[in-house]
């Protein structure tokens, strides 16, 4: 299992964490790995997850900041379209 990443490694962006968690779940699901890299394996996505988690809380609150935490914006309308 020497080709897994560790975690100082770990992607940086959301999009590859998700791909990096995916692939994970492959070789699991693939059942041909021995009981020490399946867990190995295992707990780097439970990182995966834990990181992906992360990020989308972080794009959550960026989100939350710059329409302010009350601020719901309204759908256009027909009327304010034209």
């Amino acid at each position: 299992m020497n080709d897994e990443l560790s975690p100082v490694e770990a992607p940086a962006d959301f999009a590859s964490t998700l791909d990096a968690l995916e692939e994970t779940v492959r070789r699991l699901e693939g059942g041909q790995l021995g009981l020490e890299d399946s867990v190995a394996l295992f707990q780097r996505g439970i990182e995966l997850s834990r990181r992906a988690e992360a990020q989308l809380q972080n794009a959550r609150q960026i989100v939350e900041t710059l329409l302010g935490e009350d601020t719901v914006p309204a759908p256009l309308t027909q009327e304010e379209d034209g």
